[in-house]
């Protein structure tokens, strides 16, 4: 993690208030504060997550259908494939281009990957055309087309989160942690782009979509400052209330990540 995050801090951030100094410093709190500190690593939490009309089917034995979870994931990959083709088509992205079509790429290649999956699963892929997808404003200029795109992004992050617990010992887990881990790099890439810190800051007032940064049913806003029963605000010192929660990405719900996807899904024709 540190070489990651090394090549995503700026360079000149090497002071106590970087995210890779708050996370060390958040490690003498010790193991069981640290592993609370992440939510996918409870799957009954995880498992208490909803996805409204998709609900994931638990049975009476605890069992779930990892197949709605997958195809939870793979509307949201249709979702991000979609925005950057049609960002792609426009002619505002200048030196951007490049990185848009390397995200694009990567999108394309996580539907292929889950389809697959469940597939593979004995399930039916759910099915998303471009035109399914109506991204509005955020497409007519170079500057809310990258607002999205970040929001985008950061929901990805959460999602796959905040559903990592539900598929612990399954097969799938490692295809869904690797996904999540490009969405990050995507996500940070993007900050950069922006002239941004390449993580989640505490606060993002200013964002296209709010709820993408909010509380979810289950989990905290990405201002969260408690961790493992801890507030960190007291048990560290040194580091202010927007630096500990920079150090973290908060997970988020089915419910609340389709709601979010939702307002960009075109009604079906009949």
């Amino acid at each position: 993690m540190t070489s990651l995050l090394s090549l995503l801090d700026d360079p000149a951030i090497d002071a106590p208030s970087s995210r890779r100094s708050a996370l060390g410093t958040v490690g003498t709190l010790g193991l069981g504060a640290a592993l609370a500190a992440v939510p996918f690593l409870s799957p009954t939490a995880a498992r208490a997550q909803g996805m409204g009309p998709n609900q994931v089917d638990i049975d009476a034995d605890g069992d779930f259908d990892a197949c709605d979870i997958l195809n939870y994931a793979l509307t949201l990959e249709y979702l991000e494939r979609s925005f950057y083709r049609q960002g792609l088509d426009q002619s505002y992205l200048g030196a951007d281009r490049p990185l848009i079509e390397t995200i694009e790429a990567d999108e394309t290649a996580h539907v292929a990957v889950l389809k697959g999956a469940i597939e593979s699963a004995g399930g039916t892929p759910v099915f998303y055309r471009d035109a399914d997808f109506n991204f509005g404003s955020f497409l007519d200029s170079r500057d809310s087309f990258l607002a999205l795109a970040q929001s985008l992004e950061d929901t990805g992050v959460r999602a796959y989160k905040g559903q990592a617990g539900a598929i612990l010992g399954s097969p799938y887990l490692t295809t869904a942690l690797q996904i999540h881990s490009v969405e990050g790099r995507h996500a940070a890439a993007i900050r950069r782009v922006r002239g941004q810190k390449g993580w989640i800051p505490g606060s993002q007032a200013d964002a296209p979509v709010p709820a993408v940064y909010g509380a979810g049913n289950g989990f905290p806003a990405e201002g969260n400052t408690s961790h493992g029963g801890v507030e960190l605000t007291t048990a560290l010192s040194g580091y202010t209330a927007q630096q500990i929660s920079e150090a973290f990405d908060e997970g988020l719900d089915m419910t609340t990540v389709l709601g979010i996807a939702g307002g960009f899904i075109q009604p079906q024709e009949s």
